[in-house]
């Protein structure tokens, strides 16, 4: 059988042993693209969509990918979609099978949307992604606990052995990060669950407004200040802009906590750039744009490492 037909399988099989499924008559097909680059989209796991051809209810799978486990805790990742889930942050979980890798969710298809930059204008829609992302935080600990600066050591480490291609920087690049992490060690908040990936397409907005959030593969436990970090260097090119989401966020003007954001968020563009380079060095799937994603998430690294205000932004994480 084919890769396809496979996970067809899986997903089919999945699907008929949610409750009141079972007996159905069952069409299922990819649902969304798979790309890398420009976007990281579809790639820790392929997206379904199965319907009933009579009613027209619908649900959404993901089938884990062969390479995930390279880079993703898939117990941890489905542990935090099913809390999301019960927190109503998250689309509704119908099954979980960490052993499989399937994860079987509600359809939030017709009328809802991706998040996309431009909706990252609305401060209202903003305020509704952060809340979510803070009532997850204000639960019990994840089965995982490792910060991103844990984690960069762990995928260079990885890289490296792989002999994936890093960019003639890389090692600067990581000594400046391992500086930034022992200047932050001290000022680090307590360890909470987060949702690990600020990308704004793991966001799912309805017409009337409400955000669901998807995608829980880099959830962990971790400073707080890391998921709101990962999520400003994602939606705002501009620091007033990330500064006013900032202050609604936390309700104050903390120069030192910002700053420590900051720092998170360039560190995620590293961790990125690592991941992308080891999956371009050990994935099976050889037609999507790894390296490429790779290349920019190091690119922005690098410039924010190189910006003179990089040295001031450290100095006030104190």
């Amino acid at each position: 059988m084919s890769k396809f037909e496979l996970e067809l399988a899986q997903v089919l099989a999945a699907v008929r042993a949610v409750p009141g499924w079972d007996g159905r008559a069952i069409v299922a097909e990819p649902a969304i693209p798979v790309l890398a680059s420009p976007s990281w989209r579809g790639v820790d796991g392929s997206p379904w969509r199965a319907s009933d051809k009579e009613s027209g209810e619908s649900l959404f799978i993901k089938v884990m990918d062969s390479d995930a486990p390279l880079y993703i805790d898939v117990a941890c990742a489905f542990e935090a979609a099913r809390r999301a889930s019960d927190l109503g942050i998250g689309p509704t979980v119908m099954s979980a099978n960490a052993t499989s890798g399937v994860l079987v969710m509600e359809d939030l298809n017709t009328g809802w949307r991706v998040g996309t930059l431009e909706r990252m204008l609305d401060p209202a829609l903003v305020d509704a992604a952060l809340a979510a992302r803070k009532t997850f935080q204000n639960g019990p600990p994840l089965s995982t606990t490792r910060g991103v600066f844990e984690e960069i050591e762990h995928f260079h480490a990885a890289a490296v052995a792989a002999a994936a291609e890093l960019p003639p920087d890389a090692d600067w690049l990581l000594a400046e990060l391992r500086f930034a992490a022992g200047a932050m060690r001290e000022s680090a908040g307590p360890p909470v669950p987060i949702h690990g990936d600020g990308n704004v397409s793991n966001m799912l907005i309805s017409d009337s407004g409400e955000v669901r959030l998807v995608d829980w593969d880099r959830a962990t436990n971790a400073d707080p200040l890391e998921d709101i970090g990962s999520f400003l260097v994602e939606a705002f090119d501009q620091e007033p802009e990330a500064w006013d989401t900032f202050a609604r966020y936390t309700g104050s003007r903390d120069e030192c906590a910002f700053s420590r954001a900051r720092i998170y968020g360039v560190a995620d563009d590293f961790r990125w750039g690592l991941i992308g380079a080891l999956l371009a060095a050990k994935s099976q799937r050889k037609t999507y744009e790894f390296y490429k994603f790779a290349s920019w998430r190091f690119l922005r690294c690098r410039m924010a490492v190189s910006e003179p205000r990089f040295g001031e932004t450290l100095r006030r994480v104190r």
